[in-house]
């Protein structure tokens, strides 16, 4: 595994999080996070009652939850903790160290949906609309963006984006996401010719290892990191005077929202996206139903008072004051 395991941890933690990595193939982020979540459970325990993890009982990790909690630390924490104790128990259970999973009875907590945020069609058309071609970083930062709004991609996914990832003839492009599932996702013409045009002239000029196969480089020659890909589309954005914040994550909200707007099917949205539960990929139509809604009430002219002919609104107001028999 990439982190180093902590010589404080008990080997039955440790083995949980060799685990993770061996038969899941989850990030080292990812299992760093289960790591600390189980650390902050261990460190409440020890100190609240003494126990261990292996003696935690269902009223410990209601007690330990309902205290995070009142501490005002978000559901949707919470709800995380939660999950990486229930995923370490079935674990423990499965392999004999624990006789019984304690989370079994463990409720489920409820997250407040929170819809994404979702630049519109016109903010992301100004957010591509880059003037600066002539200098190399201009080109690229034009090529990545337009690659980013056709495809969907994380901004760990588009920095890790390889030449050899690439199909150029057929526009199709070998994701490795997360949890290191592969998924083939597919780019347009607009985005073919600035990527094109990117690695003919910009790329050349970036690159100074000939062993460097990252499509997208820094001016340094090395592997665009995601913090950088995040100040690009930041900075493209205040220079654009879009006043949303923007980022590349909702630079993948507008990807998805937008094939809803269109008609694509949500399954196929989904495959797009990585994701692995189509019910991940619901939020957006939350998002496409609540954008009709608005447009709705903008533009219906029943629903425009003001619009209304002095008749219309003479007749309302008759009604309201008639009496019905």
């Amino acid at each position: 595994m990439g982190s180093a395991p902590s010589k404080c941890l008990p080997p039955y933690m440790e083995q949980f999080c060799n685990d993770l990595w061996l038969s899941h193939g989850l990030a080292d982020k990812t299992i760093a996070a289960y790591r600390a979540d189980l650390i902050g459970f261990s460190s409440w325990l020890s100190g609240h009652n003494g126990k261990t993890l292996l003696q935690a009982q269902i009223l410990d990790i209601d007690e330990w939850l309902a205290s995070l909690l009142e501490r005002k630390i978000s559901p949707r924490s919470v709800a995380r903790y939660s999950a990486s104790l229930r995923r370490f128990y079935r674990y423990l259970t499965s392999n004999g160290l624990v006789s019984q999973d304690p989370t079994v009875p463990l409720g489920k907590i409820k997250i407040p949906r929170k819809l994404p945020n979702t630049p519109t069609q016109d903010e992301v058309a100004t957010l591509l609309d880059i003037t600066d071609l002539n200098s190399h970083q201009g080109l690229r930062d034009k090529a990545l963006l337009e690659l980013l709004y056709a495809t969907g991609l994380r901004a760990a996914e588009l920095s890790g984006l390889e030449i050899g990832d690439i199909d150029f003839r057929n526009r199709v492009i070998r994701v490795c996401g997360k949890g290191n599932k592969e998924r083939l996702v597919v780019y347009g013409e607009e985005a073919s010719f600035w990527l094109d045009l990117y690695l003919s002239r910009s790329r050349p000029a970036f690159r100074r290892d000939s062993r460097c196969n990252y499509v997208f480089l820094s001016v340094r020659g090395k592997k665009l990191n995601t913090s950088t890909l995040r100040l690009v589309v930041k900075k493209h954005a205040e220079n654009n005077s879009i006043l949303r914040p923007l980022s590349t994550h909702s630079i993948r909200h507008a990807f998805a929202t937008h094939l809803l707007d269109a008609g694509a099917d949500l399954r196929v949205i989904q495959k797009l996206l990585g994701h692995a539960c189509i019910s991940t990929t619901q939020i957006y139509t939350f998002v496409a139903t609540k954008r009709l809604v608005t447009l709705h009430a903008k533009s219906h002219p029943r629903n425009n008072v003001g619009a209304s002919s002095n008749d219309s609104d003479g007749n309302r107001t008759l009604f309201r004051s008639t009496r019905l028999r």
